[in-house]
C-alpha cells in the first residue's frame, strides 16, 4: 500500500482543495470500483449486495471526511502553520504543529465529529436510504468513539492534557 504525502498550503480553502485532491488520488479508484460494483448489483436486482457495497462506501468515505475535519479546524485556528497530509486507501493522517492545549483539543475533536456532523446534515436522506443511513450513524459513532479507544485521536487528546500534579487524583491523607 502506497501512502502519498502532500504539503498543505496556507488558508482553509486552498488546504482543503489540495487535501481533497490527494485523498481522491489515493482512495478515489477503490471508491469508483465500489460504485461500479454497487451499480451492477442494483442493476442485476441484487439489493442486499448493493446495500453491502453502499455500507463499504460509507466506511471508506468516513476516513477522508475525518481528516478533512481535522484539517478544517487546524486551518481555521492556524491558517499559515505548516501542515502535511499523508493519505492512503484506508489511512490518512494530518501532520501538524502542536497548538496551545485548548486549540489542540479543538483540532483533535473536529476529526471524529466530522462524520457525525455529516450524518446530522444528511438526516433528510433517511427516508430514501434507511439502511445506509443507519450504517452511516454507526460509522459516525465509531469515529466519535475514537476519542475513548486507543487511537491516534485519543493519543493526541491525551498529549494535549495539562500536566498532572503529584497530588492530583489522590485521596485525602488519613491517619495520625
Amino acid at each position: 500500500m502506497t501512502v502519498e504525502f502532500v504539503e498543505l498550503p496556507p488558508g482553509v480553502r486552498p488546504a482543503i482543495r489540495v487535501a481533497t485532491r490527494a485523498l481522491l488520488r489515493s482512495c478515489g479508484p477503490p471508491l469508483a470500483a465500489l460504485v461500479a460494483v454497487g451499480a451492477v448489483a442494483a442493476g442485476l436486482g441484487m439489493p442486499v449486495a448493493a446495500h453491502g457495497v453502499a455500507v463499504l462506501l460509507i466506511v471508506l468515505l468516513a476516513v477522508p471526511l475525518h481528516e478533512l475535519g481535522h484539517l478544517t479546524a487546524y486551518r481555521m485556528i492556524a491558517p499559515r502553520a505548516p501542515a502535511h497530509l499523508a493519505s492512503g486507501v484506508v489511512h490518512a493522517a494530518l501532520r501538524r504543529e502542536p497548538l496551545p492545549r485548548r486549540r489542540d483539543r479543538q483540532v483533535t475533536l473536529a476529526g471524529p465529529l466530522a462524520p457525525l456532523l455529516l450524518v446530522v446534515a444528511a438526516a433528510p436522506a433517511c427516508a430514501v436510504a434507511p439502511a445506509e443511513f443507519l450504517a452511516a450513524i454507526a460509522v459516525a459513532v465509531a469515529h466519535a468513539l475514537g476519542l475513548v479507544l486507543p487511537t491516534a485521536d485519543r493519543r493526541a487528546w491525551r498529549a494535549a492534557a495539562p500536566p498532572r500534579s503529584p497530588t492530583r487524583g489522590t485521596g485525602p491523607t488519613l491517619g495520625a
